[in-house]
């Protein structure tokens, strides 16, 4: 029995696929530009969120994304990433006058 279940082991070991080195290709030449935003304004839930997005033709992507906390401050983080120097981001508060309903637990 003991042999068996061997046997069985080594068969599904030899059959397995081999994770070798393998060959990736990169088109780096394909980088297309594109750019997107959108924002949602819901006065009834008091959720306001704001997002673009765009890239260059280099692949350096820069952007910016919203939204405003519980506390009715709006956050602002912008940010750009590349293959130099990766994902850098800075963030900044704005006070709005927003007072932010927050559900109440039933």
């Amino acid at each position: 029995m003991k042999t068996l279940v061997l046997l069985c082991l080594l068969g599904v070991a030899y059959c397995a696929p081999q994770l070798g080195d393998r060959d990736v290709a990169k088109d780096e030449e394909s980088i297309e530009p594109f750019e997107f935003s959108m924002a949602v304004n819901d006065d009834e839930n008091t959720v306001y969120t704001t997002r673009q997005e765009s890239q260059d033709s280099n692949g350096v992507v820069q952007g910016e994304y919203s939204w405003v906390a519980a506390n009715g401050i709006r956050y602002i983080v912008t940010y750009t990433a590349d293959a130099l120097n990766g994902f850098q981001s800075q963030i900044r508060e704005e006070p709005t006058d927003i007072v932010v309903r927050v559900p109440v637990p039933q």
